[in-house]
């Protein structure tokens, strides 16, 4: 009896050893610095609020604490049961505020045991439940972030009372910024979606078995060892299960004597795939606002993840802020910039201006005044000053204004020159 094992990629994902179809998996990570931009929208007109808001996959806590544990698995529990969703611990609730958590709620959060939390979650609901968690640092304030992946073996069913909170029995759904028991239409439309896609995963089962001859088929069960099919059964002993080398059809092994199996297709291993075989621990990661960017330049900093700075750009109010450097940090050419810019999701209309910037460098020098005017003869003094490094660091107004305009005005020769004194001076303005 020959053993088989098929694997085709298919537009609903790949098969692991178990044998389950498993979803493809997104590039884009759920605290990427797109996704943490969209959740922190700052006001315009108020620096100290966001303009998000709830909705069915993104929920609002002032301050985390165990006590209020029952209502956050209730909350993971509708979120794994619709499409995934965030919880954000430090944000008021109305308005939405930028609090940040502190003292003990901040001790709580950032002394949270990932296994504790996993044990909770296995104790209240049927299915396991797969999260991550994530610390951001904004402003100088610290926001705690809950993510929960989409379960793709709904429903999620409660299966023990906790505090008036959570009912046994109970599968909770996400509904415009709320949580609550499923109501019948999105009942149905969950177990008849997961009626289709059992039906979809037997049909691309049998049409292997049928492709492969029912005869020459074997199941080979990755928890026992056990082989078995039409021709009888055998046992791998479990020491050798992590031993056995697979070799794609019409391929050999080179190593005589090492025990292999026949594969057609790829086998991914379980403990690869997101949430399986890892410890989860909280990712701690300082926000990207257009201060930091400016910040970084001036203070030639040696930032660890320079792209994610040109990214940020994107989502700024102007597109004019120094992409070079960061993309020299980066050790990346323009037309890699480009890419990595093109790839952002952003509708900010400075995404479209930088990579205007990056596909026709220009330089912003100004041409140093001739005229007599006042203005003029105010931008001729600034510049002397500027090459003398005299300017008075208190200038505000359309002194100020001048005196930046005198800097532009500079050639790049009195920029090298002067320039820990220039970095000095932009930093107190």
């Amino acid at each position: 009896m020959s053993i088989r094992k098929q694997n085709k990629e298919s537009g609903n994902g790949t098969t692991n050893y178990s044998g389950e179809l498993q979803p493809k998996l997104s590039t884009r990570s759920p605290f990427s610095q797109e996704k943490l931009n969209e959740i922190f929208k700052i006001s315009s007109k108020d620096p100290n609020r966001i303009i998000s808001r709830e909705s069915s996959n993104l929920e609002f806590k002032e301050s985390f604490g165990w006590r209020s544990l029952p209502k956050y698995l209730k909350t993971c529990a509708a979120f794994a049961n619709t499409k995934g969703g965030y919880i954000v611990f430090g944000i008021g609730r109305s308005p939405h505020k930028l609090l940040g958590l502190s003292g003990n709620s901040l001790q709580q959060f950032e002394n949270i045991d990932p296994a504790k939390l996993s044990g909770q979650f296995n104790e209240y609901f049927s299915l396991e439940i797969e999260w991550d968690i994530h610390e951001y640092e904004l402003n100088g304030k610290i926001y705690g972030l809950l993510y929960v992946y989409e379960c793709k073996d709904k429903p999620v069913i409660c299966k023990k009372d906790s505090d008036k909170v959570l009912k046994e029995g109970d599968i909770y759904y996400r509904y415009r910024g709320r949580s609550q028991r499923i109501k019948y239409s999105e009942l149905r439309t969950m177990l008849e979606t997961k009626r289709i896609k059992e039906q979809q995963l037997w049909m691309r089962h049998l049409s292997q078995i049928a492709e492969i001859g029912v005869r020459d088929v074997g199941i080979f069960d990755f928890k026992s060892g056990q082989v078995s099919g039409t021709n009888g059964s055998f046992l791998i002993d479990e020491s050798l299960l992590s031993q056995l080398s697979f070799i794609k059809e019409g391929e050999f092994s080179e190593e005589k004597g090492k025990p292999t199996l026949r594969l057609i297709g790829k086998v991914e291993a379980i403990s690869s795939l997101p949430g399986v075989g890892r410890r989860k621990k909280i990712v701690k990661v300082k926000g990207i606002r257009i201060g930091d960017i400016v910040l970084a330049f001036l203070n030639s900093e040696k930032v660890q993840e320079p792209i994610e700075y040109i990214k940020q750009i994107c989502f700024e109010s102007t597109a004019f802020l120094p992409v070079y450097y960061f993309i020299v940090l980066a050790n990346i050419d323009r037309q890699k910039a480009i890419k990595e810019v093109e790839a952002v999701i952003s509708r900010s209309r400075a995404k479209s201006k930088l990579i205007e910037r990056l596909k026709q460098p220009q330089t912003l020098f100004i041409t140093p005044p001739t005229s007599s005017t006042e203005a003029s003869e105010k931008k001729k003094k600034f510049l002397r000053d500027l090459q003398q490094s005299l300017i008075n660091r208190d200038l505000v107004g359309k002194d100020l204004l001048y005196c930046l305009q005198a800097i532009r005005s500079l050639t790049p020769s009195q920029v090298k020159q002067n320039d820990e004194y220039l970095r000095g001076l932009l930093k107190e303005w």
